[in-house]
């Protein structure tokens, strides 16, 4: 029975996995708040909030840190992950430039890390044993290689991409009117600094604006008593 219970719970968690991706972003496999598999853990079994953390934390500077932009971050983390802390970072967290900053260097880090790990399999030098006795020596090298990373490459990631998705929907949480100027062009800084281009930001922000625009149209459709 217990077997029959663990393996419940891991096809729920990826169903659920599923239907969030295909609801936030219409894919069938995308990151969740930064991280692509909502399964990693501690060796305590507590989900692993660390990548959570950074996203969150330049999220709620990246969509302004009004009230609604961070009901609407403190609704997303709770559906994906439920972690109190990650619904504190939302409601309480004072988010800065040097957020934003901290989960750019973090992904500078992990793609150079990724790339370092495919040039050594391809050298035939990337044997198990040797990277669990040099994992010390790989990382330096990969922070060593930050910024040979091109921007274009930084800003195609689908983390920064959904990362930006993400913040303009929760900077335009509720909102009727349009979004502030200073609050758009602050957007744009962000998804500029990620590398995002800015043909494809604008097109993110279009994408973000119809989806306001058809929730309207919902309200008006259903006639939701409790949309005023």
């Amino acid at each position: 029975m217990k077997g029959l219970l663990s393996s419940t719970r891991f096809v729920r968690h990826g169903n659920s996995s599923w239907w969030l991706s295909r609801l936030l972003y219409g894919a069938n496999a995308s990151p969740l708040l930064g991280e692509w598999d909502t399964a990693n853990s501690k060796e305590n079994g507590k989900p692993d909030d660390a990548v959570r953390v950074l996203y969150c934390k330049a999220l709620v500077h990246a969509s302004g840190g009004g009230r609604l932009a961070r009901d609407w971050v403190a609704g997303c983390s709770a559906v994906v992950g439920a972690s109190e802390k990650l619904l504190g970072i939302a409601l309480k967290h004072d988010g800065t430039e040097q957020d934003v900053e901290r989960y750019r260097d973090y992904l500078l880090t992990t793609v150079c890390k990724k790339m370092q790990e495919t040039s050594n399999d391809g050298s035939g030098t990337g044997s198990s044993s040797m990277n669990s006795s040099s994992e010390g020596k790989g990382t330096v090298a990969a922070s060593s290689e930050v910024g040979s990373v091109d921007a274009k490459e930084l800003g195609n990631l689908p983390e920064v991409r959904c990362f930006v998705y993400d913040a303009m929907r929760a900077a335009s949480f509720h909102r009727y009117h349009k979004v502030p100027e200073a609050d758009r062009q602050r957007l744009y800084a962000v998804a500029e600094r990620l590398g995002v281009e800015e043909d494809v930001t604008r097109g993110i922000w279009q994408l973000v604006e119809k989806e306001g625009a058809v929730q309207r149209e919902k309200q008006r459709a259903l006639d939701y008593p409790w949309s005023d």
